[in-house]
This record gives C-alpha cells, sequence and structure tokens, in this order.
C-alpha cells in the first residue's frame, strides 16, 4: 500500500519512476479522463477509445510537467492537461488534412459506456491495459517511435521533435502515427 501525505509526494513519486505511485495517479484521474471523453465522443472525429488514450496521455503529461512549486492543486492542473490532450486530439483530428487517414483507418473499439470507472473489475482491467502500454513502449518501438512519443508526452511540437532528433517533421509524424498503431494494437491484445 503507498503511504504518501499528499499528491505533490505521489507525483515525485511517480517521476522519480515509482510504477505504484504513477499507477495510483492514473487510477485516481481515471473519472477525470472518462468524464471528458464523454464531451467529446459524439463529436465523431475520434472513438471513445480514442478519447480515452488522449486522455490518459494528458494524464501522464500532467504527472511529469506538474510544479509542485506553483500555488494550483495537483488534481486541477491534471483536470486542465486531461482535458486540454483530448481537446487538442479532436481539433487536430477533424483539420481536413487528416480527412484522408480518417477515413482509410478503421479500428473497431470495444466501447466503454456506462462503466463505472470505481468498479474493481474496471480498475484491474484498466491496470492490465496500462501494463500492455508500458510493455508494447517498453518492448516494441523503435528507438525514433519511443523518442517521438516521450518528446509528444513531454508536450514538445513536432517541429522542436524534428530539430531535437535531426529528422524530418513528416519522419516525426509518422513515427508519431506507427507508436500509436502499435500501442492500439497491444491493447486490443
Amino acid at each position: 500500500m503507498l503511504h504518501y501525505r499528499d499528491d505533490n509526494e505521489l507525483v515525485s513519486a511517480a517521476v522519480a519512476g515509482d510504477e505504484q505511485a504513477m499507477s495510483a495517479l492514473i487510477k485516481s484521474l481515471m473519472p477525470c479522463v472518462e468524464v471528458q471523453a464523454s464531451k467529446f465522443s459524439d463529436l465523431g472525429a475520434l472513438t471513445r477509445h480514442d478519447l480515452i488514450q488522449e486522455g490518459l496521455l494528458g494524464a501522464v503529461r500532467a504527472v511529469f510537467g506538474f510544479d509542485s512549486k506553483k500555488s494550483v492543486k495537483f488534481k486541477t492542473y491534471a483536470e486542465a492537461c486531461i482535458a486540454n490532450s483530448i481537446a487538442d486530439a479532436v481539433r487536430n483530428q477533424s483539420r481536413k488534412k487528416h480527412s484522408p487517414l480518417n477515413s482509410y483507418v478503421s479500428i473497431d473499439e470495444v466501447e466503454l459506456t456506462g462503466v463505472n470507472p470505481h468498479d474493481p473489475e474496471r480498475v484491474v482491467f484498466m491496470a492490465e491495459e496500462m501494463e500492455q502500454i508500458k510493455s508494447c513502449i517498453d518492448n516494441e518501438l523503435t528507438d525514433l517511435e519511443y523518442g517521438v512519443l516521450m518528446r509528444h508526452i513531454a508536450g514538445d511540437s513536432y517541429d522542436e521533435i524534428a530539430l531535437d532528433l535531426n529528422v524530418s517533421t513528416k519522419s516525426v509524424d509518422n513515427a508519431l502515427s506507427r507508436a500509436r498503431k502499435k500501442i492500439k494494437s497491444a491493447r486490443n491484445v
């Protein structure tokens, strides 16, 4: 059992590599992820499952981007990161530039509507799913895909990532797309 005085200690432990602390934070943010995903699920640009994935990426960004020296609470900061991550994904997916991809890529996803995020079975399912994602990231992504994904999670723009990795912006976009496909594939196993 984790024993931390407050969210700041829990976030610090997660950033330092404590997987139990990270898992506890993600589980505590899951209701917020589900609520935010529900707000955008009727827009049709992304499936509910994709929206939840984007929300989880926002939650991870919140953990690594949180500054406890500022006067904002972690939960407040995390909720904003989750909402922004989902809104950005919807906005990016809705751009006309992506219309060929939106109509071409069709992934059958399991709908999670009506599921209580506090249900013990749901918590176990989410923990297993997080393990599958972590395993995929650690074992199946190329160095470029891993580097691009980590920098994307940290909030870097495609241009910043491309400059830092000495590749084109298109290579960054392609690597991130491949990484997402591999993660989705691992989640469907």
